[in-house]
């Protein structure tokens, strides 16, 4: 069984993982964790201050990634690496088994060619970057604001808002979540030409 994958980027905040969320819990897609690929704080790139910087390419393991979405695409397991967000460090792994359809959504998820190259579509989700600073501090109310305005947000206006033109399909991340939804199974519909994917 080969496996179809889709891959969703955008802005921190754009709303990728809830999107990603509600489509696994409707049905026939199986979201893949990117975040699972970041890098330990030891191997993660450094501020001036000796801080990791979590918002370049280089804050995660793409090699590691480009061979786990490989094997999935061909059908195989794989193990994949969990990651603890808190700690800054993996704390083990789990068996991962792929699936018809998989959904891949990551800040930096585009800025790899390999792994763009393996994507069988590509999603952009848009949102302005007030709103999803917004959304970042109503799911992560202490997220310092500092570290966004001076680290984060250059960042990804360097490295992740021109990934943007490699996208097959944007979508309006401005929406309710059905919408989102809906416009997202639409693009797949087109893309694809199966209408029973997403229930």
């Amino acid at each position: 069984m080969q496996s179809f994958l889709i891959g969703l980027a955008g802005l921190s905040g754009a709303g990728k993982s809830t999107l990603a969320d509600h489509l696994e819990a409707q049905g026939g897609v199986k979201r893949f964790r990117f975040d699972a690929y970041y890098k330990t704080a030891q191997d993660c790139p450094k501020l001036a201050d000796g801080r990791p910087h979590w918002d370049l390419p280089d804050s995660l393991y793409l090699d590691e990634l480009y061979d786990a979405l490989v094997e999935l695409k061909v059908g195989n397991d794989i193990f994949l690496p969990i990651y603890n967000r808190r700690l800054c460090d993996r704390t083990g792994r789990m068996l991962y088994k792929p699936a018809p359809v998989l959904f891949v959504e990551g800040l930096q998820l585009f800025a790899d060619p390999r792994v763009r190259e393996l994507l069988d579509l590509r999603l952009w989700l848009d949102i302005d970057e007030g709103t999803a600073l917004a959304r970042r501090l109503q799911r992560q109310p202490d997220y310092d604001v500092d570290y966004h305005q001076t680290v984060a947000l250059p960042a990804q206006r360097k490295h992740v808002l021109p990934l943007r033109a490699y996208a097959h399909g944007i979508i309006d991340g401005s929406q309710t979540i059905k919408m989102v939804a809906e416009t997202t199974d639409e693009i797949i519909q087109r893309f694809f030409g199966f209408s029973d994917t997403i229930a």
